[in-house]
């Protein structure tokens, strides 16, 4: 490749450092606003009925055993309880650390295999990705899942080149994590890129050492924790069910059957089932690098078959990539947020072809209007959400937000000298730009129409004090209420069977529940109440302030007699 590029950062040192400054800034936004209700307050849940009732084997959802994913999410947050306390920094706080750990070892690898400058590219590309930054504020599985496998595959990349064994430990305590997050799904890409790593490096005698063979024994002691938990939850349990099964082995479905089940879509038919829905959905999750990434998948897929030139050392990401992005778009069960593992093998293969593409005329005239037109884009997007849908929530944003949105604009109309410096910053800032306000405005004044946190505070400013056990829920999705009362409240199974029973308690429902009751010949008496919106999927018309309410539903808590 080129030895001479228009980027090096080693004589642009400050930008280096305002990146990493301000990231940790926007990062650290994202650790004091609400769970969200689906899915980081029903993951914290989770972690909070370990903390009530001290049994830490056991995956309990609304009383009933949550078989899905593994344990490690769940035991982190709960130990990140007893040092914080039952809080929304706390459960954050370590998406926060793996975001760090995810960055580092990202730059680590690539720097391993090249140098300093395309590594700080591959970092900083991984940190300001929109699905990366929103990782932190969704504080589900795929940011520790993340970090373990970028971290394992940085170390076992070390171990194939300098045989040491602490870097095979590591590695197998790595991919031990990515196991224990979410199944096999991490440790398959590892092995993946592994293998394609390997291949192009002609590197099969790592198979000869014995050494190399003592990953195994190391990875099963490290997941054996899990393991026990299934075994004591599950396979001593035979009479538990879950979707309609009893004689459930925990032990067998984690270690085969949780793959092929997600991957053949359940037994609902799927979900985001289209095979194209991760190749669209990957234009979103690394903006604003996607396009770059795109094309730099052509470019080393034509370098690697057609000029059969297959010894650069990052070759591997872009094939480890390719081959599980197509994988996975096979499955009939698919999620946005499976994208966020594989960000960190696009940083890697992205930074060098944008740094090479950018050494020539070619490349700044392709990538400068289309970084230009995102710079514009987003800046018009910020006005909208936090000047118009949203207000700023407080002087700090008028003042700080306001500073920034000119910098972006300085950024996007000034003339550089290098245009692949212009190219970098304007990428860079609007992710900054864009991510700050999303933190610090737009998700705080957002999460006011989530009804659970909101109730709660209502009962506070209120002085009401209702005892947590007089609570049943009928509504269900509410999982920030429960989060805030740092309680997981009792459900109600059968209310016309219960009712009975059950009549003196204070219930949680929303308005669908309430004319339901209604019409069977109940009376609803809210005693509090808020508008509800599901802030998960947002919509233009609940943007639009003229008929935002009209979108919205009714959470109340209620007492309930028959007429």
């Amino acid at each position: 490749m080129l030895k001479k590029y228009s980027i090096d950062l080693e004589q642009h040192s400050s930008i280096q450092y305002l990146t990493g400054f301000l990231l940790v800034i926007v990062y650290l936004g994202s650790l004091f606003f609400p769970l969200t209700d689906k899915d980081a307050a029903h993951h914290a849940n989770i972690a909070l009925h370990m903390y009530e009732t001290g049994d830490y084997a056991s995956l309990v959802d609304r009383g009933k055993p949550y078989l899905d994913k593994p344990h490690f999410l769940f035991w982190v947050s709960l130990i990140s309880f007893k040092i914080f306390g039952v809080n929304h920094f706390a459960h954050r706080f370590p998406a926060f650390i793996f975001a760090l750990l995810s960055v580092y070892s990202t730059y680590k690898l690539t720097k391993h295999l090249t140098n300093r400058t395309t590594a700080k590219i591959a970092a900083i590309m991984l940190g300001t990705s929109q699905a990366f930054v929103l990782s932190i504020t969704d504080a589900r599985m795929e940011t520790p899942l993340t970090a373990a496998v970028i971290f394992s595959l940085w170390q076992m990349i070390v171990y194939v080149d300098k045989k040491r064994l602490s870097n095979l430990f590591l590695a197998a305590l790595g991919m031990a994590v990515a196991f224990s997050t979410k199944g096999w799904l991490g440790p398959l890409v590892i092995f993946i890129s592994i293998f394609f790593k390997i291949l192009l490096d002609k590197k099969w005698n790592i198979f000869l050492s014995i050494k190399t063979w003592l990953f195994l024994p190391i990875f099963f002691l490290f997941i054996s924790p899990v393991l026990y938990a299934y075994y004591l939850q599950y396979d001593l349990h035979p009479e538990i069910v879950v979707r309609g099964q009893n004689h459930i082995s925990g032990v067998k479905f984690i270690l085969w059957q949780q793959l092929f089940e997600r991957y053949k879509g359940f037994d609902e038919g799927g979900r985001y089932s289209s095979y194209f829905f991760l190749y669209h959905t990957f234009l979103w999750a690394f903006f604003p690098w996607s396009i770059a990434a795109y094309v730099g998948i052509f470019f080393w897929l034509r370098r690697i078959v057609y000029r059969r030139k297959w010894t650069h050392p990052l070759s591997f990401a872009a094939l480890s990539f390719t081959f599980m992005l197509v994988t996975i778009s096979f499955s009939k069960f698919k999620m946005p947020h499976y994208i966020i593992m594989l960000l960190p093998l696009a940083a890697i293969f992205t930074a060098p072809y944008l740094r090479l593409a950018l050494s020539y005329v070619w490349g700044r005239r392709l990538y400068l209007p289309i970084q230009t037109f995102f710079g514009g884009f987003i800046f018009v997007a910020i006005i909208l959400l936090n000047y118009y849908f949203f207000k700023p929530v407080n002087i700090f944003i008028w003042v700080f937000g306001s500073m920034m949105l000119l910098l972006l604009a300085f950024l996007v109309i000034r003339r550089f000298n290098s245009k692949a410096m212009k190219i970098l910053s304007v990428s860079i800032f609007l992710s900054i730009c864009f991510n700050f306000f999303l933190n610090y405005n737009f998700f705080p004044n957002l999460l006011k129409y989530q009804a659970g946190n909101e109730l709660v505070e209502l009962m506070k400013k209120s002085g009401m004090r209702i005892p947590d056990k007089e609570i049943m829920l009928i509504e269900l999705n509410a999982h920030s209420f429960d989060f805030c009362r740092k309680h997981n409240h009792d459900v109600v199974e059968n209310f016309l069977v219960d009712y009975p029973v059950i009549k003196d308690k204070y219930f949680l429902l929303n308005s669908g529940n309430k004319r339901e009751l209604e019409a069977k010949g109940f009376q609803i008496n809210p005693v509090v109440e808020h508008v509800d919106y599901n802030v998960n999927t947002v919509k233009l018309k609940f943007l639009n302030p003229a008929k935002r309410i009209s979108q919205c539903d009714t959470l109340m808590l209620a007492r309930i007699y028959r007429q």
